[in-house]
């Protein structure tokens, strides 16, 4: 009894539905199909005693729990095809005991054949295959217990043989499949893996406006997602519209002794000089350093739609097999980058818009209450310095009083023409939006022009904010979908109406086709969002083959009451 406990312990251990594999779905065809080869054996021929057939049985079951379980122990390839030989060997001896030909046993040896489809080369199986066949009819003539009238092999078992060989074709189809699949599977668990990764990423990102953190992170991350040995992110900034100078820095990760700086330093410096007449991607052969022999080292631009930041570059000691992956994440995680250093650029565009709008209001208030009372003051002096009875020493005590307050009147009228874009005519967003689509227009080899008419007036942060994006949406969306070369911009101020135009030669659309169908893009819906949030509307003209229009015309003065949570239409 505890013989039996330990083996049906054990049994029930090998055959646990958990972590299920090919190997473990063999073991139970093993079992099953023993059980039943068992059971036509114990009530057909031969007609035998039966502690000889239980014999045989009880010995084909022994045979079958110690097989899995010196199998499963030993993972060497050639060590399990020694094991799958022996059994096939045995099992044909095991047939002159038990009918022979006619031994329902017969079928239970297609079990080690069925494992050997699992291992590799292919072939195998079938010499597995040839090896049985040739024992089992070499053996026949000395079978114990076999029929007085054997059957003919041809064409009496040609079935057997049919059956057999088909059997052994269909398992190596099953198995093909299955290794198909449990490659497709990885595939997407690492697919699952690195979307997950890649929404970390974001969530990261949007959290950090610094730019050298951006590109330490991006750095990190980049050399999680792709395996690359190490990582190298150059890029260059030029954050705020007032910022003159263009701040330059490079982050790397990876090990000190692979690919040292001495190496890559020249080689990727010089790709970020030409980033902007250079390939879109780069593969360079460089030496590994201590290791021998060269790596490969496969250089991206950070690119956006109006400028390029600089460089996202991995390095690889080895070759690797699924290089088109590797540049299309590389490729991906760049886009990223540079939308994030975009962003970063927007923000303090943002900041420095509403800084100019606070600046004006500054300068409004002390236009409006502190130059006013000099001037009352100074004109108060006037008038008691005229006074004929006033003593001349207190006179020239006024005066020197009126001259002070004169030239603070003076000074002060000066810093409110410095500040004030109001009072300068200067207004940043105008030139912000000449600098975009001059560095636009060069990017992309597109003819840009821009064209402002005199009668523009500044506007709140929000506007300006929004018509900014709405420009860059608009210009971008003409080059990359419409295959422009050309873009005409116009921003006009016609009485208390504020208009803006973007005008290309693209390949145009339908709008009414698109609308119907529900196929609006972001772009086009992100750009009608902006408007209503500053009261105005946005229309698209677009005519297939005939380039595209895109108007947006906003009530000036009402701008500032539409707050985004409100919306029209």
């Amino acid at each position: 009894m505890v013989t039996l406990r330990v083996v049906y312990t054990s049994l029930k251990k090998q055959l646990s539905w958990e972590d299920l594999d090919l190997v473990s779905l063999l073991n139970y065809f093993r079992y099953c199909s023993l059980l039943v080869t068992s059971f036509f054996y114990f009530m057909g021929p031969p007609f035998v005693p039966f502690y000889l057939k239980a014999g045989a049985s009880f010995c084909l079951f022994l045979e079958a729990f110690v097989f899995i379980r010196v199998y499963k122990e030993n993972e060497g390839r050639w060590v399990r095809k020694l094991l799958i030989f022996m059994e096939t060997i045995g099992l044909a001896f095991i047939l002159i005991l038990t009918g022979g030909l006619d031994s329902p046993f017969l079928w239970y040896a297609i079990n080690p054949i069925l494992l050997a489809v699992t291992l590799l080369p292919v072939y195998f199986c079938w010499a597995m295959v040839a090896v049985f066949l040739s024992c089992a009819l070499f053996l026949q003539r000395f079978t114990l217990y076999g029929p007085e009238n054997a059957l003919p092999l041809w064409p009496n078992r040609s079935i057997f043989f049919l059956i057999f060989f088909l059997s052994t074709f269909a398992a190596q189809i099953f198995n093909y499949l299955i290794r198909r699949l449990s490659r497709q599977a990885k595939i997407m668990e690492k697919q699952l893996n690195h979307i997950k990764s890649l929404y970390e990423a974001i969530e990261v990102f949007s959290h950090h406006n610094d730019p050298q953190e951006v590109a330490n992170l991006f750095a990190s991350y980049s050399r999680t997602l792709t395996g690359a040995n190490k990582v190298i992110v150059w890029v260059e900034g030029q954050f705020g519209a007032n910022d003159p100078l263009k701040k330059n820095f490079y982050s790397v990760r990876g090990p000190m002794e692979v690919l040292s700086e001495d190496s890559w330093y020249p080689y990727i410096k010089r790709m970020f000089e030409e980033r902007k007449t250079g390939q879109e991607i780069d593969i360079h052969r460089l030496p590994s350093g201590s290791h021998q022999g060269l790596g490969t080292l496969i250089t991206v631009k950070v690119k956006s739609s109006s400028n390029i930041f600089g460089v996202l570059s991995a390095y690889y000691l080895n070759n690797r097999e699924n290089m088109d992956e590797v540049k299309n994440t590389l490729t991906f995680l760049a886009d990223l980058c540079a939308g994030a250093l975009e962003k970063r650029f927007l923000e303090s565009l943002a900041e420095e818009f509403l800084l100019v709008e606070e600046k004006d209001r500054i300068a409004g208030e002390i236009h409006d209450s502190v130059t006013q009372n000099i001037f009352g003051l100074v004109y108060g002096l006037d008038m008691l310095i005229k006074k004929e009875t006033l003593d001349e020493a207190v006179r020239m005590q006024l005066k020197l009083l009126q001259k002070t307050a004169q030239r603070s009147l003076r000074d002060l009228r000066l810093s409110i023409y410095c500040m004030s874009t109001l009072k300068s005519k200067t207004e940043p967003f105008v030139e912000e939006v000449k600098k975009y689509l001059t560095d636009l227009g060069q990017l992309n080899n597109v003819d840009v022009k821009f064209s402002c008419n005199d009668g523009f007036g500044p506007v709140n942060s929000l506007t300006r904010k929004s018509l900014y994006r709405i420009i860059r949406e608009a210009t971008g969306n003409a080059i990359r979908h419409g295959g422009c070369d050309s873009i005409q911009v116009f921003l006009k101020s016609h009485g208390n109406k504020l208009k803006l135009t973007v005008a290309d030669n693209g390949c145009g659309f339908e709008p009414t086709a698109v609308e119907q169908k529900g196929k609006f893009g972001l772009g086009l819906v992100n750009m009608k969002e902006l408007a209503r949030n500053i009261g105005g509307e946005l229309t698209i003209e677009s005519v297939p083959g005939k380039g595209t229009v895109i108007s947006c015309e906003i009530p000036q003065g009402q701008e500032r009451k539409v707050s985004s949570g409100e919306r029209r239409g």
